[in-house]
């Protein structure tokens, strides 16, 4: 296969696709938001945190190198829903990208009580890649700038570049801090990620 030129991944409609470059994002992200009122007055109560939470999610991806940000924020009464997907490009450890040398660099975690991280390491099948490996679970994320951790649902998927330059992985990762909605977020995250592909040229 030649080398691809990119990547695609798809989210819904209602998600925003974001900005992360620090020099741009938060005049992005507030033409996102003012664009998504208009379509969806009924968001105006929830501006100011819309518009925050986007912020906080893109900071967040560019501090972890990432080249792409899409991010779902429904709001409900007082609260927000948040979920976001990000893809980063990076080097596999001694260049291996084959699926299985991926996965034994991964290390599940076993759940030691009702409300305790865990993290199964599994192989996922991708329409447009084939298989490649994953890692599923909840997660204490690192916040950028010293702001702590939360705790988040979260997905990573490993996808190896085909072409002549060896070791280079898309990492997908999907997030998001709403723990009740634990198994229904991981089927999203896996149906958003299905979607992802390498472009060639005129694609």
């Amino acid at each position: 296969m030649t080398e691809p030129t990119g990547f695609a991944i798809t989210v819904p409609d209602s998600w925003f696709e974001i900005d992360v470059h620090p020099d741009t994002r938060n005049t992005a992200i507030s033409a996102l938001v003012n664009e998504r009122i208009r379509e969806v007055p009924e968001l105006m109560p929830h501006r100011a945190a819309l518009t925050r939470a986007l912020r906080g999610v893109a900071r967040s991806a560019y501090a972890n190198g990432a080249a792409y940000c899409g991010v779902m924020v429904q709001g409900f009464d007082e609260a927000l829903l948040t979920a976001s997907v990000t893809v980063s490009i990076v080097r596999a450890p001694g260049n291996d990208t084959d699926a299985s040398a991926v996965t034994a660099q991964l290390r599940p975690l076993p759940r030691t009580g009702a409300d305790s991280p865990w993290r199964e390491v599994v192989q996922a099948a991708l329409p447009e890649v084939g298989s490649v490996a994953r890692t599923r679970g909840v997660e204490d994320v690192v916040l950028p700038e010293g702001e702590g951790w939360i705790r988040s649902v979260m997905m990573q998927t490993f996808v190896p570049f085909p072409g002549p330059d060896p070791g280079r992985i898309a990492v997908i990762t999907a997030s998001s801090p709403i723990l009740p909605l634990t198994e229904d977020l991981l089927d999203l995250f896996d149906a958003v990620t299905g979607t992802f592909r390498f472009l060639s040229a005129g694609s």
